[in-house]
């Protein structure tokens, strides 16, 4: 009894836990950095990083002549866009935008130019980047791609 009052008393004696506030959360990246990240994955055709904020949720992929596909995992997304820069080289992406619509969402705008082996000329591909606000990070849910 007198080590279970003693055990009861030290614990008295710890500070009590702090209530957890919105200074102790990390600040969400904001949505130009998650859209540079992108970027930078896809020049480097480095799909694995650039879907990588979907996280284990799946999403929606519109390509060119291929329309929308229903909600799909990363591991199928990586699958369609392999396919789809296949035969392609990269030549330059640029962050034409980033836009938080309203509390929960947000776009990313991708200007693609590339080339495609073997023909002459370069070429250009807009992709939008569809992300929803998660507790600590932004949420990758929509790639489309229009030529």
């Amino acid at each position: 009894m007198i080590r279970f009052l003693a055990s009861f008393a030290a614990l008295l004696c710890l500070p009590a836990p702090r209530p957890r506030g919105p200074a102790d959360i990390a600040p969400l990246p904001s949505l130009t950095e998650v859209g540079d990240s992108a970027r930078a994955a896809w020049q480097r055709r480095d799909l694995r990083a650039f879907l990588a904020p979907a996280g284990a949720g799946r999403l929606v992929v519109t390509l060119p002549a291929a329309g929308q596909s229903a909600p799909i995992t990363t591991d199928q997304a990586r699958a369609l866009l392999l396919a789809y820069v296949q035969g392609t080289q990269e030549v330059k992406s640029i962050l034409q935008g980033a836009q938080v619509v309203d509390s929960v969402q947000g776009y990313v705008e991708l200007n693609r130019r590339y080339l495609v082996v073997g023909i002459p000329g370069e070429r250009e591909a807009l992709i939008l980047l569809g992300y929803r606000r998660g507790r600590s990070a932004w949420v990758l849910t929509e790639v489309r791609i229009a030529s």
